[in-house]
């Protein structure tokens, strides 16, 4: 039975709005060999409807809507994202095809049919101010807006205009304008620039150099790698040099890609051939590095670029300030302090300021340190505790100890109060350099000789230095009692708990109880007030000595001041007295502040079921035999109820484990086993027929 012909009419067009001819069009051949490309229709990019979508689609609708009378589906578009009619029958701007002269009749069928006025409307998407202006005007207004900021919105009104109201035919230019609206950064899509290409191709339009280096100028904003690939291998099959611009937008779409590696052998190559780089590209390489906390590289770009002559923006200059002193680099912060800040051409805020002296602080770069201090001073911004802090720690880390008592010298002169994070840094370089605390008692009376009002801190910084060295040396006692007799002398300050504190600590570690026993006279004499850690040492130095009795004395003393001993301190109390049988030392060792964590939450815990047997100890009315503690137990380990849930889970896991060995064992035979199992029946017949058995 023959197919019957399908013609179309206006009737046809009325009942089957989403209808199009171009379904039964062939589709031509992209520009990328290897992919099909999508159907097309000739010219479609520039009369089809207004943009109704988002982001990075052009000229799409996800609805049908109705253009002079057709409506227009979304499978009746052509390449570029775009849905129209198709015009690729006519041969001239004033010849339409069948599909477009039906659509009239059908548009005018209904506006004769229909009294309200929204039939006569404009076309969607087309200003008023761009119907009524010359066509050369329009021509005009289009090559101004892609040259300044192409917009696809704005060219695509002045396109449809063009080509579908007033039938201009379609040249390399209009594709031109259109393939530079696309680097839109809100709107631009690299397919739709695929699709363009493609269909100029099929149309029989050249794809020159002007129209290819648009193409790479759109995909250096919204990147593909394979179609750059595929323009770049066109330039070079045609003989056709890619130009400055050209290296720009690979570049350009390198660095968007993240193939940062590419882009700076691109750069160099660039060099090479003495093409100057443009600033936006420079910026755009060094946000992205800076981005991936690149500061090597950008510290190498930025000297390049200096070196070169070229300038560069505050904004740039600021950011790479900013994220380098945060990311601790010391290299590139150190510059852009030199060529900006240091020079006033730059004025960064207070907190990139306080970055750069955590970066000479951990450096030791004294001269970054005291240029910030100058332009903090200069601006009238008074430093900080914390600012002066990291001007010492950059001195303490240069080596020079004297600049640094010098800084907490002017720190107390400023009337800040220094705080123990202040000597910190000075503490633990002389643990490390093993300096003499003689020495550094020294430096502080040339300070006072100069004048300078010394701080108590320093004072107590050398003393726990004292405090620390008495571990090893033992007579460092003498040296720094000898130095508390001084102390009147240098500081103008009383002395405090704190360095009673210290004193009776390197007494402790020394293990000279006479020692201890003055200072613990001085302080009484000069009603100095102690505080918890002074009951700890002395509670552990009685402990030390052997005298339970008065170390059971003073941790009542420290009870009695509503104080707790620390964790470090009962661990400690509690090994000293587990090898002791006197009644002061088991008093201590079982009172509930000093027991274990663990027994102490399981003895105040009211359900009976939580309490496991062996946790709580009675303590006996006698003294248990020596032979009872004679292995010393460590401090025991917190446990909280997590982790004996999963302990008790890994014990039945092993046992079930331990169960089916054994349960293996039986069934295989394990325990039926004779040596010399394994041995071939035919080797033991010949070891048993051989002369020498």
């Amino acid at each position: 039975m023959p197919r019957q012909t399908l013609i179309v009419d206006g009737l046809w067009y009325c009942l089957c709005p989403s209808f199009s001819l171009n379904a039964f069009k062939r589709p031509g051949i992209s520009l990328i060999k290897e992919k099909r490309a999508p159907k097309l229709c000739q010219y479609s990019g520039f009369i089809a409807g207004p943009v109704l979508t988002s982001s990075r689609r052009c000229l799409s609708s996800a609805s049908t809507r109705k253009v002079d009378g057709i409506y227009v589906s979304k499978e009746d578009g052509g390449l570029g994202g775009c849905h129209g009619e198709s015009i690729g029958q006519r041969k001239y701007p004033g010849q339409l095809d069948e599909n477009y002269k039906l659509g009239q009749g059908v548009d005018t069928s209904l506006r004769e049919n229909s009294d309200t006025e929204n039939t006569r409307k404009r076309p969607l998407g087309v200003p008023n101010s761009l119907e009524h202006k010359p066509t050369s005007i329009l021509e005009q207004k289009l090559q101004e807006l892609i040259a300044s900021t192409p917009r696809i919105l704005s060219t695509s009104q002045i396109l449809r205009i063009l080509i579908r109201d007033r039938h201009v035919r379609p040249e390399v230019r209009h594709y031109r304008a259109l393939l530079r609206a696309n680097s839109d950064a809100e709107r631009g899509s690299p397919e739709i620039v695929r699709q363009l290409l493609a269909e100029m191709e099929s149309n029989g339009l050249t794809l020159d150099s002007a129209t290819l280096h648009t193409a790479l100028q759109a995909i250096a904003v919204h990147p593909d790698y394979l179609l750059r690939q595929e323009i770049v291998r066109t330039l070079r099959d045609r003989w056709l040099p890619l130009s400055p611009d050209g290296w720009h937008y690979v570049v350009a779409g390198l660095v968007r890609e993240h193939q940062f590696e590419l882009a700076l052998d691109h750069l160099a190559h660039m060099e090479r051939k003495d093409m100057p780089v443009e600033g936006w590209l420079h910026s755009m390489l060094i946000y992205s590095l800076c981005e991936f906390e690149e500061f090597d590289e950008v510290a190498r770009l930025m000297r390049s670029r200096v070196d070169q002559g070229y300038e560069m923006t505050t904004d740039l200059w600021l950011y790479i300030l900013d994220v380098a002193s945060s990311g601790v680099h010391h290299e590139t912060t150190r510059f852009v302090w030199d060529q900006m800040v240091e020079l006033r051409y730059l004025y960064p805020s207070y907190g990139v300021c306080s970055n750069v002296l955590t970066v000479a602080s951990r450096t030791g770069d004294t001269e970054l340190a005291a240029s910030v201090a100058r332009f903090l001073t200069e601006a009238d911004v008074p430093l900080s505790l914390e600012d002066y802090e990291k001007i010492t720690e950059a001195h303490v880390m240069s080596g020079n100890l004297y600049a640094a008592f010098e800084v907490l010298c002017e720190m107390h002169r400023a009337k800040i109060a220094l705080e123990s994070s202040s000597t910190a840094a000075i503490l633990t370089y002389m643990i490390q350099s093993r300096t003499n605390p003689r020495e550094a008692w020294s430096i502080l009376r040339q300070l006072k000789a100069l004048k300078y009002e010394i701080p108590l801190r320093c004072a107590l910084v050398v003393i726990e230095m004292c405090e620390h060295e008495a571990i090893n040396d033992p007579f460092v006692v003498d040296d720094g009692l000898t130095l508390y007799k001084q102390l009147y002398a240098l500081c103008s300050e009383k002395a405090d708990v704190s360095v009673y504190n210290s004193l009776i600590g390197m007494c402790r570690r020394a293990k000279n109880t006479d020692a201890g026993m003055f200072v613990v006279k001085e302080m009484a004499t000069l009603g100095v007030v102690p505080n918890a850690a002074t009951f700890e040492h002395l509670i552990i130095m009685c402990l030390d000595a052997g005298n339970f009795e008065s170390a059971y004395m003073y941790f009542q003393d420290l009870l009695a001041r509503d104080a707790s001993p620390s964790e470090d301190a009962r661990a400690e109390i509690r090994d000293l007295c587990t090898a002791s049988s006197d009644q002061y030392a088991v008093q201590l060792r079982y009172h509930p502040q000093i027991r274990d964590a663990l027994v102490r939450r399981q003895a105040g815990d009211s359900d009976p079921t939580l309490v496991r047997a062996g946790l709580i100890k009675k303590v006996p009315s006698d003294s248990p035999p020596e032979y009872a503690n004679r292995f010393r137990q460590g401090p025991r380990k917190i446990i909280t109820k997590e982790e004996r849930r999963a302990e008790s889970k890994e014990k039945r896991k092993q046992k079930r484990r331990r169960l089916a060995i054994a349960r293996a064992r039986e069934e295989e035979g394990w325990e039926d086993y004779e040596p010399g199992g394994l041995i071939p029946e035919d080797q033991v017949k010949a070891d048993a027929n051989s002369p020498s058995s």
